[in-house]
């Protein structure tokens, strides 16, 4: 280790004093079945850390070849059990499943002005956390800005702040720097109990599971019931309509299994699913006891 790395190592400004004393004070809740999302992860410190204090699901994004390769290195060294993903931060988020926590620390900066209010957009209804960690870096007009003042506009409408700012001491440490955290609620999305929510009917029951034992669509209830509905009674579908329609669902599950969800379920002010019925039951079968929504009157 370098002199530098040896001061950092007791500094609450890098590397696990970062994520201890910029991030972890704001996620003062039970994290186990939550997603948790590093956007510019490095070597993957605050992965690891994650998943020590709970988070079921940890992502670590970067798009520097470097920094990549290091987090592999790290991850085999620790026995990481998270993801990494060499992207470029500004174009991957609709490939992202939804998070409960999103972190960028020192990394938003990074981004083209652009990029980053069309990244914002999009987060408000994939993350229900965003937590930002800055430095003291000098404007650039091309660029999303670093100072705190600069940081809460982008945050004004679609968010709440959360907790204030965290600003520690810089007396005392072995190597300080100048480094603010910030906590945004998402004004659109939560996470609530599975068991509160209703999708109004039970035709899909059972579907997913008879995948799972080695059923064909063909062969399940759900397929009898659709059928009947659709082409026998109505007569509004073909055969091919029909067999894209579960073509589809598969898909969807396996995408899920895979990747969790993508978007949040839409649930009315009485807790009914009325967009993501199958991802309703998908997360139900898989085991989930909570997921995130997006409630509408």
């Amino acid at each position: 280790m370098t002199e530098r790395d040896k001061k950092e190592v007791n500094s609450k400004f890098w590397n696990e004093g970062k994520f201890d004393n910029f991030v972890k004070p704001f996620i003062n809740y039970d994290c186990s079945g939550m997603t948790f999302i590093d956007m510019g992860c490095n070597a993957g410190i605050f992965l690891k850390k994650a998943k020590d204090i709970g988070f079921s699901t940890v992502i670590g994004i970067d798009g520097d070849s470097g920094a990549i390769e290091r987090a592999f290195k790290y991850r085999e060294r620790n026995r990481g059990e998270y993801e990494l993903w060499r992207r470029k931060m500004e174009r991957c988020i609709d490939e992202l499943p939804m998070a409960d926590v999103t972190v960028l620390a020192n990394s938003h900066y990074y981004f083209l002005i652009g990029d980053w209010l069309e990244y914002l957009d999009k987060l408000q209804s994939k993350s229900r956390f965003v937590i930002i960690v800055t430095a003291d870096k000098r404007a650039q007009v091309s660029m999303a800005a670093s100072d705190v003042e600069g940081i809460k506009t982008y945050f004004e409408k679609n968010w709440r702040q959360f907790n204030g700012v965290i600003t520690p001491s810089l007396e005392e440490d072995p190597y300080p720097r100048k480094l603010w955290g910030l906590c945004f609620e998402s004004l659109h999305l939560e996470r609530v109990p599975m068991d509160i929510l209703d999708n109004g009917n039970h035709v899909q029951d059972g579907f997913y599971a008879e995948l799972d034992a080695g059923k064909t669509y063909e062969e399940t209830r759900y397929y009898r019931i659709i059928r009947k509905y659709r082409i026998d009674d109505q007569k509004r579908w073909s055969e091919a309509q029909l067999a894209n329609f579960f073509e589809g669902r598969i898909a969807l599950y396996e995408s899920v299994k895979e990747h969790g969800i993508l978007r949040p379920l839409i649930v009315n002010s009485r807790n009914r699913v009325i967009d993501g019925n199958h991802l309703y039951q998908i997360m139900k079968h898989l085991g989930h006891e909570s997921i995130i929504i997006r409630r509408v009157v």
